[in-house]
Formats: C-alpha cells, structure tokens, sequence
C-alpha cells in the first residue's frame, strides 16, 4: 500500500469528476490517500471516507502534517496529478512514483507536459486519441487507458426511490421540485457550462416547443447571460452531487451538445455514463469515444441530425435496460480495480 497524494488542482466539492472518483476507490483499496483542495481554508484535515483524507490548506499541511506522515505509516508515497504544470512542485513531495493522469486535450497544457512526463512512473489517459498521441510523442513512455466511469453509488441504475428523504429536505430541490415534477417532457444537460458547449444547437433543442431545456451546472470560462435570459431555456446552475439522480431521472432526453474541437474529440464524458446508467436515451454530437459507446448514444454529425434524434427519442426512449447494462460494464469500482492493478507494478 501505499501513500497517494492529489496536489492541489480543484476543489473536493466542486463537481465530483474523476480524480474524487479515483482517489476515493484508491482509498477503499487500503491506501492511505491525501486529497488537497485548490481553495485554502484554514481546516483541518478531515478523514472524509476511510483512509481519505481532505487537506483544506495545502501549504500549512506540508509544513505541519506531511513530514510526519512518512515515518507514521512506513509506505513508499505516491503522486497523482492531472494538472502537467504541477511538474515543477512534485518534488516536494519526495515520491517513489509518479503517474501522470493526461484527462484533456488542452492546447495551453503541452508546454508543461514534457516536463512533468520526464517526472512520471507512467502515464495514464481517457482516450484513444488521448492514447495514440501520447504514444506518438512519448515512444518510449509506459502508457495506459483507463477510461472514465459509472459511479455505482449514485444508484442510478436502481428502480426509482419514493420522493422524500435528502431530495425533499434540500433547498436546491425544493427550489425545483415543481418545474421537475410536473409531466413535462425534458430535454436535459448536466455539466460544466463551458466553451465546448454548442450553445446554438442549446437555443435550437428549446425552441421544439414539445419538451422543456433544462441545463445544470456551473458557469465554467462561459456566460451563460444570453441563454440564461431565455425563457425556453431553464438554467438551474451548480447542483450537490447527491441531487444530480433525481434531476436524471426526471429528464426525458439527455444531451451532451459539444462543439468539435481538439479537446472535446479527446474527451471521454463522464456524464455520458451516468445518463446510461439511468437507462436514458442519450444523444451526442459527433465525437469518437460517443461513437464508441454506439447503438447505447446516438450519435449525430450535423445540428439537423441531432435534432432529430432527439424528437425521435422523446417519441420512442428505445432499451433502457441494455444502456444501464452498459453502464454497469463501466464502473469507478472496476476502473480502480485497473489502477490497483497498474500500481502493483511500480
């Protein structure tokens, strides 16, 4: 076993993405894991999953905590990064191993890449395109896929629970409980707001007029003033994690509207398998690891095609049964089972 820390990239509560996933299933697997949040308070570390550990002021934990550590638990110490500027940090840490998470395809990246490539044990990515230019360019570098996942905690490949319980005692829900209850049709997005995606295909889906749009989460490096002033578009903004499973599956359509662009044709949406898992209709527009997850996601490669589909799919949802089955093929429990495995190795 061993001790796994995640630098400070983003915030533990702030859209729970692959490296929570990750770290949590590290941390079931008897490795004691140190998760530091990019906001500095002064807190001190929680114990918030057994053996994981949330660091909320990085610099007073490396001074105070960290030298301790070590000689406490007497195992080699490890660094998880998906951040290549973190390259010129790492050593602080004093690692027996290093892994390199490569999760997008960002321009502004590649000139720290090298450097923190020369640091790494291994590298690890999400995609194949991902995967074939890291091949291309690290030749002699160990490289492995590991794709993102399913996180079965959310239960929502599981029949529907009574309303009650933490949905009715939320204030976020609440707020929303009437426009999510109601037996409208719903064509829906969860995710960043960002400038990946295609807000004029957004515009065109909420004019159908047969099905309301409804777009959740943050506000990430986009506006969304001009959608957001909309009244055929119903932004609802950041939702708790725990909330997204009742937004789920009060939609009828589940989108994932991206524009075509060196990142999004590197991507391997998170989202897309918790939709599945559901056993919601998803539609995507035209990117390769969506194609990959085809007949489960339709697929289309125009804005007219995607339309389309999606009015076909509000007519006829088609095998939910076999999109959960997919989902639950692609879990974080059998992708930390791969990481344990890779780990192993070092």
């Amino acid at each position: 076993m061993s001790i796994i820390i995640y630098p400070p990239t983003i915030d533990w509560g702030w859209m729970k993405q692959r490296p929570q996933h990750l770290m949590s299933q590290l941390a079931k697997k008897g490795h004691h894991v140190y998760f530091c949040n990019k906001t500095q308070t002064r807190q001190a570390m929680q114990e918030i999953e057994p053996n994981l550990f949330l660091v909320h002021h990085h610099r007073d934990w490396l001074e105070h905590t960290w030298p301790g550590l070590r000689q406490t638990y007497g195992e080699t110490v490890g660094v998880w990064s998906t951040l290549p500027s973190q390259a010129s940090e790492i050593t602080i840490y004093s690692p027996d191993w290093v892994v390199y998470d490569c999760v997008d395809e960002f321009a502004e990246w590649h000139r720290y890449e090298q450097d923190m490539v020369r640091l790494s044990t291994c590298i690890v990515c999400t995609s194949e395109r991902l995967y074939e230019r890291l091949r291309r360019t690290y030749p002699g570098m160990r490289i492995e896929m590991i794709r993102n996942a399913y996180d079965e905690q959310m239960n929502l490949h599981l029949p529907p629970p009574a309303l009650g319980g933490q949905e009715e005692e939320c204030r976020e829900w609440n707020e929303d409980k009437e426009l999510m209850s109601s037996d409208t049709k719903r064509i829906g997005y969860i995710g960043a707001w960002a400038p990946w995606v295609d807000e004029l295909l957004i515009k065109k889906l909420s004019l159908l007029g047969n099905a309301q749009m409804i777009v959740i989460g943050p506000e990430y490096g986009k506006k969304y003033d001009i959608i957001g002033r909309s009244h055929h578009v119903r932004f609802l903004g950041l939702k708790p994690h725990c909330l997204l499973p009742g937004y789920i599956r009060r939609l009828s359509v589940c989108i994932i509207p991206f524009l075509i662009t060196p990142v999004t044709l590197a991507t391997n949406p998170v989202k897309a398998y918790e939709y599945l898992a559901a056993g919601k209709p998803v539609v995507s527009t035209n990117m390769p690891e969506c194609r990959l997850m085809s007949p489960h996601i339709d697929v289309a490669d125009n804005h007219e095609q995607f339309i389309d589909a999606v009015i076909r799919r509000l007519r006829d949802p088609g095998d939910g049964a076999a999109r959960t089955a997919y989902a639950l093929e692609h879990t974080w429990t059998r992708r930390g089972e791969q990481v344990q495995r890779l780990l192993a190795t070092f």
